[in-house]
């Protein structure tokens, strides 16, 4: 194995993988559509340290010859930082523009492309424009390093060139974090769907500046070593290269995966040299199943592990910031690298999620004073210009999606459900889109739902928010990360009424419930808009971005390599609001934070203020913090011991009883609250429960998502060196909820305490193979202990309010006794209302077991005779109603060749919708579905 500059990265760990290697790939990757120009570049030299300000401009003399006036000469916004743009860009600084000629003019192109760095591939940049293209992926890896340092010098493949000389730790510690590494998704998918048996992941992404996929080491002595404190802080010692889909065993326990009779020939085609014929040999094996996937062994065929398939092609929580963000719909707009998160975007319109960068839209396109580039166009950053003051908006670049912690709900958002406002959403006529347009929608959406929905037309889907005024059920959000549509969450009581602050109902009917008069589709922070309650943090209601709490490492990593992002935060609720019995000590004491913690004293925004610092306000000593991005933001901090305290005018009788009962002892009468209680008597003792278990107002969770796998789509690698093979699958959350409420214990690294539980990795998995067999269908897979890949884990959901928290019979048993459901659930027990009944209800029988056909193949799975048949498929919902009275019989619809699109036959393609019978011996008195196709 080689390094990458001496900085501890490290390709290959081929003996490592092999492991996971079974057999040939599946099929050959395609070549690129685009051939590569042949170049030859000129490796420009690492930024300098310092440097005269005449050296610097002297490296940018040709560049402002066009580009002028800049947002900022160096891009820093410290006029200390003397940079010339040929420092961190590279190109040839003394290339001038010609006088007088046009951009239009071939003088002028000869000029820019002689200052210039050319890339490789032209087209796939659309050279000359310098917006972000869409969907690049693994275009990066392919792409020269001295491009990339031209278009991005943020990138990771080149910022040891551009940045390194003054941030070289930071980008080392960049390169380790989460953020880049996506260690806990992809080591959390391989452990819960039974691909690798390790709890303490070994996977991850990282490159090296050619591109090739790399391993990580953490800094110990030697490189790839932790201590064992460190271990217990959730610390890996190394991370290896993700597989490829085509060569990793199935980890399911499906039987179409076994190896199948003798005589039975392979449902996949052969290519290349044929395996034996059977001839020789006919005895067949009894028990074995009557077909199969590969006539080899375990990654070979379709004998692939479609979770690892999922991770490489289908949009998840990808790109990470090894990667440019897609570039093509409102929230998922930016660069990567350090870039990712420092230069900014226009993604969101809602001031909230966005404060001053609001103003800019949520279209990508930019505001800069360089007269070279197009403000029409989307993909350009708002400003040429670095900035620490980033808003929550770019950290939704990612963290909208269940595997990144979800954080639509800090935002009072969570997934679309296909059913509130149905009406808006879906086209009155259904519609039947062929396999061309499928195919479209799904490379920036990866919900099959979609091509179906209005959302489908990319412009319907960036003005969802404006609909909001004419919505009777929900409203929506102004970011589409994925393309997918947020859908807000407002205080209701058990029975799903709309309540206000008060706690008072407020009719589906009164047309001030999300809007008051006088209210603008989008209201400044501090304000809860209408008569109901939008179920944001509280934090985020008063205008605090991400980076008001998640400071340099926590956005930068500790230069360990982590696992989980738990065990990755330094900061802590007590850190800023302390505890019951002492005042905040303004020191983090998260587990990732430094044995003394980081001084929150000395933080200063970027116009020299504090970020933290005690007044006298009132007579009184307090608190105040200073927003990162607005400098005319600050916010005066509740103290908890305000809150228990009765002479302090922040009093509040709730709050005290809560954070000062006792535990409950034997022979005990009644419980005692208060002050006189000691600390280890606290029953909410902050050491052993976290803040928010209390605290959160609700939880996000994913009771299911559907990934189908179909063995004639081809498309396109996301990872690694690309390319293109067949093979795909959507991906499609099918049990999205906000009513569940769970407890649970977290891991080591936070010693153990009590917190919301969610369920965030509950797949269900089907196939169809080429000839349009559907070979598995909805199956679950096991986990690699053998368990059920249904997966839940403590979570913190952002979702913090003062009023809408949880209250004692949230958690206790009720004095009336009518909370038993509410405590089954709350324990993890089941209650029984988040079932998956299939596309098949499966029904015993006194001689025989029958599947009766309920639900719709296609996305979204609507039930017949539903609500959301109704909406989503309007022509079937009609002849289920009008021609078959409702009854679930056996009949056909759909046309071989659709009359309405040319004779098209993949629009209304035939379907027989059957129920199916299977004798047996006797009466059938117990069903298991176990991927039995």
């Amino acid at each position: 194995m080689r390094t990458w500059g001496g900085k501890r990265l490290v390709i290959g760990a081929v003996s490592v993988l092999m492991i996971l290697v079974a057999g040939s790939p599946a099929a050959v990757v395609a070549d690129d559509d685009e051939a590569p120009v042949a170049r030859v570049y000129v490796a420009a030299p690492p930024a300098p340290l310092n440097q005269t300000p005449e050296q610097a401009a002297a490296k940018s003399a040709g560049c402002v010859s066009c580009h002028s006036p800049v947002d900022a000469a160096s891009m820093h916004a410290s006029p200390a930082v003397v940079l010339g743009c040929v420092d961190c860009h590279g190109g040839d600084a003394s290339a001038m523009a010609p006088a007088g000629a046009s951009r239009e003019a071939p003088e002028y192109s000869a000029v820019r492309d002689r200052a210039h760095v050319l890339p490789r591939y032209p087209g796939s940049w659309h050279f000359p424009s310098s917006a972000n293209p869409e969907r690049t992926y693994t275009l990066l890896n392919r792409e020269a390093p001295e491009f990339i340092r031209f278009v991005n010098p943020g990138d990771y493949r080149v910022a040891r060139q551009s940045c390194g000389n003054c941030h070289m730790e930071l980008i080392e510690r960049a390169e380790r974090s989460l953020m880049a590494t996506g260690a806990m998704f992809f080591g959390g998918a391989s452990y819960n769907n039974g691909i690798l048996p390790y709890k303490n992941y070994i996977i991850g992404e990282a490159y090296t500046p050619e591109g090739e996929p790399a391993r990580l080491l953490s800094p110990g002595t030697p490189p790839g070593t932790v201590t064992l404190d460190e271990q217990r802080r959730g610390a890996l010692p190394v991370l290896y290269p993700i597989p490829t889909w085509q060569v990793t065993p199935p980890g399911d326990i499906f039987r179409v995966f076994e190896r199948g009779g003798r005589n039975i020939a392979t449902q996949f085609p052969e290519i290349g040299l044929p395996s034996p014929t059977g001839q020789i040999q006919r005895l067949e094996e009894p028990g074995r199943p009557d077909f199969r996937q590969s006539s080899r062994g375990p990654g070979t065929g379709l004998r692939i592990a479609v979770p690892v398939l999922n991770i490489h092609k289908t949009r998840l929580n990808d790109p990470y910031t090894w990667f440019m963000g897609t570039n093509d719909q409102p929230g998922d707009y930016r660069s990567s690298g350090c870039t990712s998160c420092h230069v900014v975007y226009a993604n969101d319109r809602e001031p909230r999620h966005s404060l001053g960068y609001s103003q800019f839209g949520r279209d990508g396109q930019t505001a800069t004073a360089d007269p070279t580039i197009n403000r029409e166009e989307s993909g350009h950053p708002i400003r040429h210009a670095f900035s620490r003051a980033i808003p929550t908006s770019q950290c939704m670049n990612c963290h909208m999606h269940q595997p990144n912690m979800f954080l639509n709900s800090y935002l009072g958002y969570t997934m679309w459900d296909y059913e509130s406002d149905a009406p808006t959403m879906w086209p009155e006529r259904q519609r039947y889109p062929t396999a061309e347009e499928i195919r479209e929608v799904l490379d920036r959406n990866p919900e099959g739902a979609a091509p179906r929905g209005n959302w489908a037309d990319l412009d319907f889907l960036r003005a969802v928010n404006d609909l909001n005024p004419t919505l009777r059920d929900t409203q929506f959000a102004d970011y589409h990360g994925h393309g997918w549509n947020f859908r807000g969450v407002f205080k209701r009581d058990r029975e799903g009424n709309l309540l206000d602050a008060d706690g008072a109902i407020v009719s589906p009917d009164d047309p001030e419930r999300w809007r008051r008069e006088g209210e603008g589709q989008f209201v400044p922070p501090g304000t809860n808009p209408g008569r109901t309650v939008h179920m944001m943090d509280i934090h985020a209601e008063k205008g605090l971005q991400c980076a008001d709490c998640h400071f340099s490492q926590d956005s930068h990593g500790s230069g360990l390599i982590m696992g989980e992002v738990a065990a990755a935060v330094e900061i802590g609720c007590k850190d800023c609001h302390g505890t019951s019995r002492t005042l905040p000590t303004l020191r983090t004491s998260g587990p990732a934070a430094p044995p003394e913690g980081t001084d929150l004293t000395l933080l200063r925004n970027s116009d020299g203020q504090r970020r933290f610092e005690w007044i006298e306000r009132d007579n009184r000593r307090v608190l105040i913090q200073r927003s990162i991005v607005d400098p005319t933001l600050e916010w005066e901090v509740d103290l908890v011991r305000d809150a228990v305290d009765r002479d302090s005018p922040e009093f509040n009788p709730a709050a005290a009883r809560a954070k000062l009962m006792s535990v409950s002892r034997p022979g005990q009468a009644s419980f005692s609250w208060g002050p006189g209680v000691a600390t280890t008597d606290l029953a909410h003792d902050d050491e052993e429960m976290a803040c928010y278990s209390c605290h959160t107002s609700w939880t996000p969770s994913c009771g299911g998502c559907h990934l189908p796998v179909e063995a004639n789509w081809q498309a396109e690698s996301h990872r690694a060196e690309g390319g293109t093979t067949r093979n795909y699958a959507t991906y499609n959350p099918q049990v999205a909820r906000d009513d569940m409420f769970q407890l649970g214990r977290h891991g080591t690294a936070r010693g153990g305490v009590i917190a919301p539980a969610r369920s965030s990795s509950a797949l269900v998995l089907s196939s169809t193979n080429i000839n349009r067999e559907r070979i598995y269908v909805q199956q679950p897979p096991i986990s690699a202990v053998g368990f059920s890949s249904q997966a839940f884990a403590p979570h913190f959901p952002h979702t913090v309010r003062r009023t809408e928290t949880k209250t004692c019979t949230d958690c206790h048993v009720s004095e009336a006794e009518d909370n038993n459901a509410i405590m089954a659930q709350l324990l993890m027990l089941g209650t029984n209302t988040v079932n998956f009944v299939g596309m098949h209800a499966w029904v015993g029988l006194e001689s025989g077991i029958e599947a009766v056909r309920v639900t719709e193949w296609d996305e979204p799975q609507a039930v017949f005779g539903s609500y959301l048949q109704r909406y989503a498929y309007p022509d079937f919902f009609a002849q289920h109603v009008e021609r078959n009275g409702r009854e679930l019989i056996n009949w056909t619809r759909g046309e071989a060749f659709d009359p309405e699109a040319g004779g098209s036959g993949d629009t209304r393609s035939v379907e027989e919708i059957a129920k199916t019978l299977q004798g047996t011996g006797g009466e059938a008195r117990c069903l298991q579905l176990r991927g039995e196709y």
